[in-house]
Order: structure tokens, then sequence, then C-alpha cells
């Protein structure tokens, strides 16, 4: 994952020194962003995975209502199951009617639809509007967060632990930059949200009891390509904001955790994205058929089988760099039969700069049955009777 790093060791190395001795740097020259007061932060490609930056992105950190990108993906699954519902009517529980902080003062009993809940959490991050579905659908909070701390293991998310649905502070309820950032890339996969992240204000209910909805992420109002992201602020946690953002056939996660002030989030982010998108390019693995030659076989039923290369991937690499990859196959001379169809013939390797960036194995495309009596008898019979 962190192949990125080095692939771009030309454009930060000389600012790494310094990055890791200072909280708060900007080395504009070499192409580092600049996080501002941020603890940690991160840049990754969603489709890739692949980081193109980080700082303390593996520091265990309190994470506010970031927290709710979990609960925003464990709903999309639940909606893409079937399971759930925009138009399904919840009931608020006197629990979640208790949530203190970001609220749209629920009532014990109260009913709204999921629309409704999920737009009132995207927009204004609404700890009782998000208690409410969690509720909904595991039947308690605490189920719902047996639920969260389980995905966050399926996705890979070591260094996560959920404690609450909301993001209260509470010991033992922490993620990473880098953590947020696969979480991301996962709730980047759905659309059902993109609306309510765009929205700037909106209400729920109507008339005296009118509850209103103001979009907390500034990024929204003016960040070219950006489609989702989550803000997060509490004593412990600090100004906290995870985003993504696409241009063409790149989407940028940009994630920072514990800023001081409020707007170093956003600026942070801003930079972070930047420097994904000014910095960076997909480019996909490419094939020389020249140097894909069927490779002969020995004491087979065929003189020889085709070959292909067995995975072509997409990856991130620095802009400019395309002209600078180059590409070696290593492919064996001759096979003895039996050969099966996806044995490994070969390999072939991508270097940018000393460092690999690519490696598949190349493969047979046929399966070669080997020559026996029997086989060759067949042959011989088949010719004759051809005639």
């Amino acid at each position: 994952m962190m192949l990125l790093k080095k692939i771009s060791a030309f454009v930060i190395s000389c600012g790494m020194a310094l990055l890791c001795a200072l909280p708060c740097y900007a080395e504009e020259e070499k192409g580092v962003p600049e996080i501002l007061s941020g603890k940690s932060a991160i840049v990754t490609e969603c489709s890739t995975g692949q980081v193109l930056f980080e700082h303390n992105s593996s520091e265990r950190l309190a994470m506010a209502s970031v927290t709710k990108l979990m609960c925003m993906l464990i709903w999309a699954e639940e909606i893409e199951a079937g399971r759930l519902h925009f138009d399904d009517i919840v009931r608020c529980s006197a629990f979640a009617s208790s949530r203190d902080g970001s609220v749209i003062w629920l009532m014990p009993n109260e009913e709204m639809s999921v629309r409704d809940l999920i737009k009132s959490v995207v927009i204004a991050s609404a700890n009782d509007a998000a208690t409410a579905l969690c509720e909904h659908i595991a039947g308690s909070e605490r189920d719902f967060v047996r639920l969260m701390n389980d995905k966050a293991k399926s996705l890979g998310m070591t260094n996560t632990q959920y404690k609450n649905c909301v993001g209260y502070d509470e010991e033992g309820h922490y993620t990473t930059a880098y953590d947020i950032a696969l979480l991301c890339g996962e709730v980047s996969k759905y659309d059902y949200y993109n609306e309510f992240f765009n929205t700037r204000l909106d209400y729920v209910r109507e008339g005296d009891k009118a509850a209103q909805l103001l979009n907390t992420n500034k990024l929204m109002r003016y960040y070219n390509g950006i489609i989702g992201g989550k803000t997060g602020t509490t004593d412990n946690a600090g100004y906290c904001l995870a985003v993504w953002a696409k241009r063409g056939n790149m989407t940028i996660c940009a994630v920072v955790l514990g800023c001081k002030e409020e707007n170093d989030r956003f600026d942070a982010c801003e930079n972070l994205l930047d420097y994904g998108f000014d910095g960076f390019e997909i480019y996909k693995a490419e094939v020389d058929a020249s140097k894909l030659i069927p490779v002969e076989v020995d004491n087979g039923l065929k003189k020889n089988t085709d070959v292909r290369i067995k995975r072509l991937v997409s990856m991130v690499i620095p802009k400019g760099c395309k002209e600078d990859i180059k590409y070696s196959y290593e492919i064996v001379e001759k096979l003895t039969a039996p050969v099966v169809c996806g044995q490994t013939v070969g390999r072939v390797t991508a270097v940018l700069y000393d460092e690999v960036i690519f490696e598949s194995d190349i493969i047979a495309v046929y399966e070669v049955e080997e020559t026996t009596f029997f086989s060759a008898f067949l042959i011989i019979l088949s010719g004759i009777f051809s005639f």
C-alpha cells in the first residue's frame, strides 16, 4: 500500500525528514501538501487503494462524527440488499431521543422515514437520527456497534474500534487516517447519499416542528469534483474531516484528524486533494503482444500453447512518468506435457525509477494433454480414416 510513497520519492524525499519532526509544515517546493495543525493525514486513490501521501496515518486517534461513515456504509449495504428502503418508517426510542450534540430533536415514539433520518445524518450529523436508524437495523446501539466492528475487521481496518455509533469521545473508540481512507473507498462505491452530500441547507418536518439541516462540510460548496465526506468535532478528537472527490477517471480521498482550528481541516483536505489530482494519474499496465509468443510443448498432443498475462491492473503513478516505465518479460522456452490451462509459464514486471510498480504471472491459454500410446494410436487411426 505504501508503494506510491516510494514511487514519488523524487517529489517528497527532501521534505520527509521535516514532516516527521513537525506537526505543522509546508514544503511546497517539493510538492508536499500542507496539513496545518492536523495530527494525522493521508491521501489515497479510491479505485486502487494506493497511498499517495501520508503523515502519521497509523496513529490511533479519536474520530468524532467521522464515525458515522461506518454507519453510512452499513446502511448502504442494507439498502443494496433490499433490507432497508428510503420510505420505511422508523420509530424513535427514548434512548435515541436522549442523544445530545447535533440533533433534530426527535421525540420518543416519533416516527420518521429512513430518507429523512439519513438526510439528517449526512447533512447535519444528527446523533438522534443516526441512533434511531442503527437501532432500527440491529435492535440496539450495542448490537449495531458490533456490526460496525465486524465490518471494520473485514475491511482490514486493523487499528479501528468503535464503542458507539455517533462518535462521542469514549475510551477505546479510535481509528487512524489510513483506516478511514479504506472506509471512504468503500462508501464511495455507493451513490445513495450523493444528493445529501451536496445539499447545503434543508429541513425535516414542517411548520413549528421543522428542524434545520446545515451542511458542516464547507468543501462541498466550492471544491471541483467533490462527491462526499464527513466532518467531526469533539474536545478529544479536535477538528476532523474525511472527503473524496472525482475528476476524470480518478477518485481521490483525503483524511485529516486532530486539527486545532475548524478551518484547518478544510484547508488541509483541499491541499491534500489538490496534491492527488495535480501530481498523479491513473495508468493501466500495458501488454507487448510481440513478447507473448507461443511456448513449445514436448510430448504433447499439441506442439505449443498460447500465453497471456494473468491480470492487467490500473495503478496510480506520478504525472508525466509513463515513458519512464520499463517492462521485462521472463517466459520459459519449453514446457513438458501435460500443461494445464492457467499454468504459470513466466512473469512480467514493470519498473519505475528502480521500484516495481506492477507484476503478474504469464499463464498458458490452452490445456495440452500428454501424448500416450493410446492417444497416438487414435491420432494415427483418425488420420487413416480421414482419407
